[in-house]
């Protein structure tokens, strides 16, 4: 099970309404999205919790950052939790993120072999109005991670933290798609042949072996 925070490359950009408006949306794909639930809001229907969400962040006009937090769950290829067992993983990380009184609005989707829930947080407290950044929010996940896979019975995961660039990218396209990478490919299917090249004619010549240029 991997647990990563999606950030908004612009924070000015980040809008609850839009985000809830992705997750939700079944793109004409019958078996996209599963269950929704909404958390710590007065309103049970998740288009009339986006509205109660607007309203707490306008109470903030404090805060320069971005108010919304996107957490991506997904599970391995061969797990399928129970829908209890999702909540309270879903739970369970947004505690552990500091978001428990937080409110939001989680989507189960079932579009790709990997069953993966997005979930719509609101980084405003509805009660104190503060505004909640996890320091270090990838350690964090790392570490409830892998307590859940133990508590659950799911399939382990590494979650070493210092995993960078185009690895650490093209891991997360495989758990959130379920789609092999072009990187996740080479290094199963020709890294071996690739390792003894001594120059750049070599490398080609092994490359140009295994379909690649």
């Amino acid at each position: 099970m991997i647990a990563k925070h999606i950030p908004m490359k612009v924070a000015r950009r980040s809008s609850f309404r839009d985000l809830v408006a992705y997750i939700t949306h079944a793109k004409d794909k019958q078996e996209r999205i599963g269950q929704v639930l909404v958390t710590n809001c007065h309103q049970s229907d998740a288009h009339d919790a986006v509205h109660e969400v607007l309203a707490t962040q306008l109470r903030n006009r404090r805060a320069c950052s971005d108010k919304t937090y996107h957490l991506l769950i997904s599970f391995d290829a061969s797990d399928n939790p129970s829908p209890d067992a999702r909540q309270r993983i879903e739970t369970e990380l947004c505690e552990a993120l500091g978001f428990g009184g937080h409110q939001r609005i989680s989507a189960v989707h079932t579009d790709t072999d990997n069953l993966h829930i997005h979930v719509a947080i609101n980084k405003i407290h509805p009660q104190r109005l503060t505004i909640q950044n996890p320091y270090c929010d990838y350690k964090t996940l790392g570490m409830i991670c892998q307590k859940l896979e133990l508590a659950h019975g799911l399939a382990q995961t590494n979650h070493e933290t210092h995993t960078r660039g185009a690895r650490s990218m093209a891991l997360d396209m495989e758990h959130a798609a379920g789609v092999e990478s072009l990187l996740g490919w080479i290094r199963r299917e020709c890294l071996t042949d690739l390792r003894p090249a001594q120059d750049w004619a070599a490398l080609h010549e092994t490359l140009g072996r295994n379909g690649l240029t």
